[in-house]
């Protein structure tokens, strides 16, 4: 019978096996080894449980943990990145989730669900958190392209514009291989940080956060456009929530296979991005 235990950094190459059952071509090692990294120096001292028998790693429960502001108040969360276990250990499963579900001071996410898991989590009281993506091509409307508005991506100004809040988000995802674009109006401006996934050999680009709907909204047209020429992408993907009921003129709607989910005592669905999370260290 296989014992449980907390991962630590050094257990990546013990673990990485069970990975690469995980594995598509595009995920490559160096990448796996990115969530055993703290790159939010969070206070939890661990990368989720495996199991263990004899000094082999025959389950995995990936966890990663962080912290920070939403609605001016700290909040703690712990995101599962991936869940397997070899199939003569599948009756032990459950013992990976054990510990996890006794952290009741958490927002538990998970965005990245099978079949198995996503009926197994619903089991347990997890709620949908997302089912739809919006896809926005580069299609503007020229009429309702502003001159007030500027578009600025990757560039190293874009710190000064922040406020605490957004300075702090951009600060702990800059090491990350990801996007930053500053859009601005007369008056005001949205920060949005962004990942460069390939989907069906087509890349495109995932918006992972949008600091003020408004700005956004304003400046799609725009926006649309100008990050898909610069970035090369077919389109913007957006989860449906982020829009908060706004439509965009000429985008439509892809349903996920599975919705991503969440567990909280103190948040809603629209309280909960994708960022600190495996969605953007895995780039998928």
């Amino acid at each position: 019978m296989a014992t449980v235990e907390k991962v630590s950094g050094k257990d990546f190459e013990l673990i990485y096996p069970l990975l690469e059952q995980l594995n598509s071509s595009r995920i490559k090692k160096n990448q796996w080894e990115k969530l055993f990294i703290n790159h939010w120096n969070s206070k939890t001292d661990n990368f989720g449980y495996f199991l263990n028998e004899k000094n082999n790693a025959v389950g995995f429960l990936g966890l990663m943990f962080s912290t920070f502001m939403v609605n001016d108040k700290k909040h703690n969360f712990c995101n599962f990145t991936s869940w397997i276990v070899k199939e003569e250990h599948r009756n032990e499963s459950i013992k990976l989730l054990l510990p996890v579900l006794k952290m009741k001071e958490y927002t538990l996410t998970s965005h990245t669900m099978s079949s198995d898991t996503y009926f197994i989590f619903k089991k347990l009281g997890f709620s949908d958190l997302e089912d739809t993506l919006v896809i926005i091509p580069p299609m503007p409307i020229l009429s309702r392209l502003s001159k007030n508005h500027k578009i600025i991506i990757n560039n190293q100004s874009i710190p000064s514009f922040l406020n605490e809040k957004d300075l702090k988000i951009y600060q702990d995802h800059f090491n990350l291989d990801v996007h930053f674009i500053l859009a601005q109006t007369q008056y005001d401006h949205c920060l949005i940080i962004a990942t460069r996934p390939i989907k069906k050999h087509l890349p495109f680009v995932h918006l992972h956060y949008i600091s003020n709907l408004n700005v956004f909204s304003e400046c799609i047209h725009k926006i649309r456009i100008r990050v898909c020429m610069q970035l090369k992408a077919s389109a913007l993907l957006v989860d449906k929530r982020y829009l908060n009921k706004i439509k965009i003129p000429q985008s439509w709607e892809y349903s996920l296979p599975h919705p991503r989910l969440y567990k909280s005592d103190h948040l809603t669905k629209k309280d909960i991005s994708t960022l600190y999370s495996e969605m953007l260290l895995l780039n998928l």
